[in-house]
């Protein structure tokens, strides 16, 4: 059996712990091992779960390991995961038995996806993304490497995220709008038009955000 090393043991790592375990691949195919932080996090967490074996810097993985990144901040994640795959690590979905996945959707590896969350036709998500609870991704939309959808986030139909965006809660995404790489729309926020990439949104309708 595999063992399954959590990356990020921050609330949202000890979620995706809580969320494997209701997988049917707990205790089947991978078992819960222990969680990996970055040296400089050294976060301390309750005897509830697995323990920080190691950091991510050091940790050799074993041909036994497989890993999930649980980290918020899109450029942990990525280094994080990019660090694990350079030693030859091998990342696994975790994906909540209540998400409604359609069986036309094209699901890359590292992915979290929550709990009464929708995947719909013909999506195309990609890799180390992470889609938290009541989301819902409409028909023919491509989520690519790296985003993260907090919660009640909704994208309509032929629409496009780009890498390392962040979509914070209840944003909504209108149909057949592009949001670019490496952006941010605050919560609550109506995208009606295209994002360019690196921009920061907010607002109904959402508009850039200027940071001095």
């Amino acid at each position: 059996m595999k063992h399954l090393i959590v990356v990020g043991s921050t609330a949202l790592g000890r979620v995706i712990c809580e969320y494997a375990k209701m997988t049917p691949e707990y205790n089947n195919v991978w078992s819960l091992y222990g969680f990996l932080d970055f040296s400089e996090y050294n976060t301390q967490i309750s005897d509830k779960y697995p323990k920080v074996i190691g950091t991510v810097e050091d940790y050799e993985p074993s041909v036994d390991d497989v890993f999930i990144c649980g980290y918020v901040d899109v450029d942990d994640r990525e280094k994080a995961v990019t660090t694990i795959l350079a030693k030859g690590g091998t990342f696994v979905n975790i994906i909540h038995p209540l998400a409604n996945v359609c069986s036309s959707a094209e699901i890359g590896t590292g992915n979290f996806v929550g709990a009464f969350t929708t995947v719909s036709v013909n999506v195309k998500l990609g890799n180390h993304c992470i889609i938290q609870d009541h989301c819902n991704i409409g028909h023919d939309n491509k989520i690519n490497d790296f985003t993260h959808l907090f919660v009640g986030c909704v994208v309509c139909g032929l629409s496009e995220i780009g890498s390392k965006a962040t979509i914070y809660t209840k944003a909504v995404i209108y149909p057949k709008v592009k949001v670019g790489n490496n952006t941010i729309v605050g919560a609550a926020s109506v995208v009606m038009r295209k994002i360019k990439d690196g921009d920061m949104v907010i607002g109904n309708p959402a508009k850039k955000l200027e940071v001095e």
